[in-house]
C-alpha cells in the first residue's frame, strides 16, 4: 500500500472514530417529554475555570455533564437554563455574576449587568474610569 493511501485510510478510520464518538454522547442528550432542552454552566471560582452541557432532558443530566467536564472538586453548577442561554461574566476585582436571557446578546447583558457599578481597583494609579466586566463562559439550549 502507498503512502497516500494509508494516510488516507487513516483519515478514514480516525474520522469515523469521531464520528462514532460523537454518535455516543449524543445519545444520552435530547428534550424532555415536552420537548425542552435543558443547560449548565459550573464555575471554579478559585482559577475561574468553566464547563458548560446543553441539550440535556433535565438539569439532574446537565448539571452532572457540566460538573464532570469542569473536573475539579471545587466547580459548582452557577447558572442553569432552559430553551434559553446562560452566561457568567467577572469583573477586575474577582466579583462573578450570573445571566439567563432568550439569546446569547441577552444572557451576556444581564450577567454584566448582575455585577452592578464597576469601580476601579484600589489605589488606581491610571484612568478613573472603572474596567469592563468580561463574559467567561456562556452558552445555549438548544444548539
Amino acid at each position: 500500500m502507498s503512502l497516500s493511501r494509508k494516510a488516507a485510510l487513516g483519515l478514514v478510520v480516525s474520522s469515523a472514530a469521531v464520528l462514532v464518538a460523537a454518535g455516543a454522547g449524543a445519545a444520552h442528550a435530547g428534550p424532555d417529554s415536552e420537548g425542552r432542552y435543558y443547560g449548565s454552566i459550573a464555575l471554579n471560582p478559585k482559577n475561574w475555570d468553566t464547563a458548560s452541557a446543553w441539550n440535556y432532558s433535565s438539569y439532574a443530566g446537565s448539571d452532572a455533564r457540566a460538573l464532570a467536564e469542569c473536573g475539579s472538586r471545587d466547580c459548582f453548577v452557577v447558572v442553569r437554563f432552559s430553551d434559553g442561554c446562560g452566561a457568567i461574566s467577572a469583573s477586575s476585582d474577582g466579583k462573578w455574576a450570573v445571566g439567563t436571557g432568550r439569546d446569547r446578546g441577552e444572557a451576556e447583558r444581564n450577567a454584566i449587568a448582575a455585577l452592578g457599578p464597576l469601580a476601579p481597583p484600589f489605589p488606581n494609579f491610571g484612568s478613573s474610569a472603572p474596567k469592563r466586566a468580561e463574559i467567561l463562559h456562556s452558552q445555549c439550549s438548544p444548539e
